[in-house]
């Protein structure tokens, strides 16, 4: 947000747009607590503090530019209404990238099953449970702890 990244970059491809931005810094730890569901009047507030202004401006879009907050959608959707468009950076980077490597001929077929190896920074089992919020479901492969130097 601080950036002005998503602004600059919606301008570049659709000059004159009107843009809003809001930082919503709270979503992340939540988010990192599992505090993801309807009905959990917790995250459920805290949307509604962020977010009540721009439901007010009648926005039609709303990037969930933060790799934590597509986790939100249901919640954030339930907020903002169905007549907002949510997007996710990511999944939409993830569609676009599949595109160009089957345009490519650069795919790997689904029977072609590769190995997963995380390396990360904080606990192993943090991010083991975390991860699984993400992924819908528990991780595979080995999951290694270390330094960054």
């Amino acid at each position: 947000v601080a950036s002005g990244a998503y602004d600059k970059a919606i301008q570049t491809f659709r000059p004159g747009s009107e843009t809003f931005s809001r930082a919503c810094p709270l979503f992340v730890p939540l988010v990192e607590n599992g505090r993801i569901h309807r009905g959990d009047k917790v995250i459920e507030l805290v949307v509604e503090e962020y977010l009540s202004e721009l439901r007010d401006q009648n926005v039609d879009t709303l990037i969930l530019g933060c790799t934590h907050y597509p986790l939100l959608s249901e919640v954030i959707g339930d907020f903002m209404g169905p007549e907002v468009q949510l997007v996710s950076p990511g999944a939409e980077t993830a569609e676009y990238l599949i595109k160009k490597l089957k345009q490519a001929d650069a795919l790997a077929s689904p029977e072609r099953q590769g190995s997963h190896r995380y390396y990360v920074t904080d606990s192993a089992e943090i991010f083991r449970r975390q991860a699984s919020l993400f992924m819908d479901s528990d991780i595979s492969g080995e999951v290694s702890q270390t330094e960054l130097l």
